[in-house]
């Protein structure tokens, strides 16, 4: 699953400390390390969360332009 965001909100989420869930997309807020795998999602109950850093370099997000 890839998420687009902009650049913005990307740095929104890492000064936050929050984390993503690559299985079902739901975002954690705060409490996640930037380089975090395999925290518990609140949501779905598997253990897939990502810090956005990670997630970012292992490629499951990409950037969009501010305007889309």
């Amino acid at each position: 699953m890839i998420f687009k965001m902009t650049e913005t909100e990307f740095l929104d989420h890492v000064e936050e400390n929050d984390g993503i869930c690559v299985a079902c997309g739901e975002i954690q807020t705060g409490g996640v390390e930037p380089d975090a795998s395999g925290y518990i999602c609140e949501a779905c109950g598997r253990h897939r969360v990502r810090g956005f850093e990670l997630a970012l370099m292992a490629g499951d997000i990409e950037f969009i332009d501010e305007e889309e």
